[in-house]
């Protein structure tokens, strides 16, 4: 697998979503990994595709999907 900018652990996206890394689940989009995300709002962490982590929104404080 390998890694990009925004796969990498400790990535934070533009809507201050931290990666905390690959948990090398396989993700629900073809040929991606789920990968646990930290919002730096409220805390809630929450699984993302790693191809959707460059744009990913907390679902808990600002309307992103579960």
């Amino acid at each position: 697998m390998a890694e990009s900018k925004t796969t990498a652990k400790g990535y934070i996206n533009k809507n201050k979503q931290k990666n905390l890394g690959c948990t090398y689940e396989k993700g629900s989009d073809h040929g991606q990994y789920f990968y646990i995300l930290e919002c730096q709002h409220c805390e809630k962490q929450y699984r993302s595709n790693g191809s959707d982590i460059f744009q990913r929104k907390c679902p808990a404080c600002q309307g992103g999907n579960p």
